[in-house]
């Protein structure tokens, strides 16, 4: 189910509000130098927060992810970070592997604690009109690029109570425009980093591919050190215009001890492509919806995801597939696996409006138990209006199969080893749908490193 848009009331009471660790004076000291009109959107963006209520359990989508254990006090606005650089050789080691600096990149920008330390494009494609830049950069030097899109169409600020934060509090952010006709090569990467105890950062990207455009963007979340207890609340819009196709990869890898909680929207127009490819791994406790809007006739998404998690994570993944022109596609798979006492959610809806005739959707997500103590929910649904189409979904969870194992330690594979390769056989059914051989091998470094031996 998508993250639903909520009226405000105006009985608004939870603790992430009366914690006072985010005020409208924090607000006003984030815009005190901005254009009136992201001033505006700030403060709308606040008293939307302020009158929205907290999710529970017992809304729908929060059903099975409680909240109530978060210490809301303990988190303060992100400070500066340690992290300072002039050229790529100047940023940490996991840093410069997160970025791939042994590969070309369009262009590479590190945000660390929601302030841009690193940024650089290819000058090439900067003479072709690219921008990539900090969106707070964006909002003023491309104002009506960026007044336009911005917590519009994609994730207004009334989709949800953090993406209502997010909208209030962003600092830094990722701003990513390809105009009409222009098809980059190489993809363009982004370092999130998030360091210090109690930190709460609140990272933006906004991406618009004009008509016909093509991209790959790549962004990649990065704890340093120990955090005690941090918050990550994060926003992604996504707008693909006529033609146009946007590939948007998430490698999120946030310590065990970070709460995180994400909105990823796109809007497709027609015969547009948005293809979203993601590997879940880091987080104490994620909340993250991919939702997919298709207004636009002949428009189409893929997405490709995979998760893994151990110790007492918890995963809670949300997806919509919106299908509102003729003619629209999509495709949604999903392979994680849990162990430990980790526990993981998933919910996804096909949607299927009156004038979405013609619709081919599908939907599935395969899930596998490594351990008697960890757990694993999916909920696939259809949601179907119109009566010329093709739809369907489906689930599994299960654990691993004995015979497998049996065989391998037959031919002198040590039972850890075989367990081992049973896993990555299972997620590689995804890893095969991915086109682009350095996202494949990025998510599965990601993927077999968390594995372990």
């Amino acid at each position: 189910m998508a993250a639903q848009v909520l009226t405000p009331t105006s009985k608004s009471s939870d603790k992430l509000l009366e914690a006072g660790v985010f005020t409208r004076s924090t607000v006003e000291a984030i815009a005190a130098h901005e254009p009136a009109w992201l001033q505006d959107k700030r403060q709308m963006a606040w008293a939307v927060f302020e009158e929205t209520p907290m999710p529970t359990t017992s809304d729908e989508d929060w059903r099975r992810t409680d909240l109530r254990k978060i210490r809301w006090e303990k988190f303060r606005l992100a400070e500066a970070s340690s992290v300072q650089a002039n050229t790529l050789a100047d940023l940490p080691d996991d840093v410069r592997d997160a970025l791939e600096e042994k590969y070309p990149a369009a262009g590479r920008i590190v945000i660390a604690n929601d302030r841009l330390v690193y940024r650089e494009l290819d000058p090439a494609l900067a003479e072709q009109g690219v921008i990539f830049t900090s969106l707070a950069a964006a909002a003023v030097e491309h104002a009506d690029l960026v007044q336009k899109y911005l917590g519009s169409q994609a994730v207004p600020p009334s989709n949800s109570k953090f993406a209502a934060l997010n909208s209030a509090l962003w600092r830094g952010g990722v701003f990513l425009y390809i105009p009409k006709e222009v098809e980059v090569e190489n993809p363009f990467q982004t370092a999130l980093i998030l360091e210090g105890e109690g930190s709460a950062i609140f990272p933006r990207t906004l991406i618009v591919a004009e008509r016909h455009a093509q991209v790959t963007y790549i962004e990649e979340a990065i704890s340093h050190s120990e955090h005690g207890q941090a918050l990550n609340a994060g926003v992604v819009e996504i707008y693909a215009q006529a033609g146009a196709q946007v590939r948007y990869v998430d490698v999120q890898r946030w310590g065990e001890d970070v709460y995180n909680f994400n909105v990823k929207r796109s809007v497709g127009q027609n015969d547009s492509t948005v293809i979203w490819e993601t590997g879940q791994l880091g987080g104490r406790l994620t909340k993250s919806y991919f939702d997919s809007e298709l207004p636009g006739n002949g428009a189409s998404m893929e997405f490709n995801g995979v998760y893994f998690m151990q110790g007492k994570q918890h995963l809670d993944v949300d997806s919509l597939i919106h299908h509102i022109g003729a003619s629209t596609g999509g495709d949604l798979l999903l392979h994680g696996a849990v162990k430990d006492k980790s526990r993981s959610v998933f919910t996804g809806l096909i949607k299927i409006e009156p004038t979405a005739q013609q619709t081919n959707s599908y939907l599935k997500s395969e899930n596998l138990i490594l351990d008697h103590s960890a757990r694993a929910d999916a909920i696939p649904s259809l949601e179907i209006d119109a009566n010329d189409v093709r739809a369907s979904h489906g689930a599994t969870i299960g654990k691993i199969d004995e015979e497998y194992i049996f065989y391998l330690m037959s031919r002198g594979i040590p039972r850890n080893t075989a367990v081992r390769m049973v896993v990555e056989g299972f997620f590689y059914k995804v890893f095969d749908r991915m086109y682009n051989q350095r996202v494949r091998e990025k998510l599965f470094n990601a993927v077999s490193a968390k594995i372990g031996d």
